[in-house]
């Protein structure tokens, strides 16, 4: 399970980092999306349920709880979600990361997928290299290059026509429908069910480990290699969570990312000064705020006062822990906005407004880990994101406020 987890990890990691279109035209952000008329250019969309009906004649990239895709894809198809099922014929190739996905068409080049259960159903046809990492995975159809696996229970019906290698399986299953051109070579802690009327081209290469041996965490020849792969292992997942975060807020929320750069560029002293007073003033005053709701507590009278206190004291704790959070979104897409300033791309269409994120994201990242100077760097960040954001949502209540 620990390993298939590093491997969910790495499909998602191969999904966003390498999503390369980024000439989008169209860009979706909604509850639930509806695509029936066809489209020339990439697409992306965010959502809750998802329904491509239409060819797309370039790069479709998707991210929603629910993903139906009963259409043509020109180019390349990438989709994180919940429920994913692709029914349509794909001109390059599929990276997808879910909880269930369903392939039925035809993928003319690689299919990289990792997920809880993957089925490829017996339509399917993939003219690349087929990458699957899943608790389940079903495989019923074509792939006319080599197979690359790692589950809990794998289950093999379909025709491979190069090699299989499983890295590791709990459950393995060959079925008498099941044809593999070269070797099948797997690790696992039970030997592989292969039915007599499978036909295998190449030879059997299994290695049977013990289940403790299994079970036991691989740390390597030395501790430093567990550390190094723990490491970089919180590295990516912060990557990951921050780069779907930004991406989103960048399409649903653009004229406040607006208005903070505007505020960082024409006030930069006053939002180092303002996220110095937010970053130090918060934990103060909620101390303050925290011992006045227990005095309230302890008087009858003002018992009512101390609840109002402590939950008015735990809804700023949670806003401040936001806004430090996301001091780090804003902070990325405005030094990638300033690199990418004097290019002659158009920063008002989305797929470059996530070209300059994702490359301010990856310098911050970068700088942030640096070791002992990253800290230093890090509140650096934290005091000019957290001060620009609170004099956003100053300004913000300001206007509100003059309007009323």
């Amino acid at each position: 399970m620990k390993k298939f987890l590093v491997f969910l990890m790495a499909g998602a990691a191969v999904l966003f980092l390498f999503a390369a279109p980024l000439s989008a035209q169209d860009t979706e952000t909604a509850g639930g999306s509806s695509f029936s008329t066809s489209l020339n250019d990439d697409l992306y969309v965010i959502g809750s349920d998802i329904f491509i009906t239409e060819d797309v004649k370039g790069d479709l990239v998707i991210a929603g709880g629910r993903i139906d895709v009963t259409a043509d894809t020109a180019q390349d198809l990438m989709a994180a979600g919940g429920m994913i099922d692709i029914r349509g014929d794909i001109g390059d190739d599929i990276r997808a990361a879910g909880g269930s996905i369903d392939i039925s068409g035809t993928v003319s080049d690689d299919l990289i997928a990792a997920g809880g259960q993957i089925n490829i159903s017996g339509s399917s046809v993939v003219g690349g290299v087929l990458v699957l990492t899943g608790g389940t995975i079903e495989i019923s159809g074509t792939a006319e290059e080599d197979a690359l696996l790692s589950g809990g229970s794998i289950t093999i019906s379909g025709k491979i026509d190069g090699d299989v290698k499983i890295d590791e399986v709990e459950s393995l299953k060959v079925t008498e429908t099941a044809e593999i051109a070269g070797d099948l070579i797997y690790t696992s802690s039970t030997r592989a069910n292969i039915s007599g009327g499978a036909v295998i081209g190449g030879e059997v290469k299994e290695t049977i480990v013990e289940k403790a041996e299994a079970m036991a965490p691989k740390t390597g020849k030395s501790p430093w290699a567990l550390f190094a792969a723990t490491y970089f292992g919180g590295r990516l997942i912060a990557f990951l969570g921050l780069f779907i975060l930004g991406i989103i807020l960048i399409a649903a929320m653009p004229g406040f990312f607006q208005k903070f750069n505007q505020r960082m560029k024409d006030t930069l002293g006053y939002c180092v000064g303002g996220g110095a007073i937010v970053l130090f003033g918060v934990p103060i005053a909620s101390g303050i705020l925290f011992f006045v709701s227990i005095i309230l507590f302890i008087t009858i009278i003002g018992s009512g006062a101390g609840i109002v206190a402590i939950a008015f004291n735990t809804v700023m704790l949670i806003v401040y822990g936001v806004l430090i959070y996301l001091s780090t979104v804003f902070l990325s897409y405005l030094l990638g906005k300033v690199i990418l300033a004097k290019t002659s791309l158009n920063m008002d269409k989305y797929g470059w407004k996530v070209l300059a994120y994702l490359i301010g994201l990856v310098i911050i990242m970068i700088l942030f880990s640096i070791p002992f100077a990253g800290w230093l760097i890090r509140f650096a960040g934290i005091l000019f994101g957290l001060g620009g954001l609170a004099l956003v949502l100053k300004d913000m209540l300001a206007q509100s406020c003059r309007k009323q």
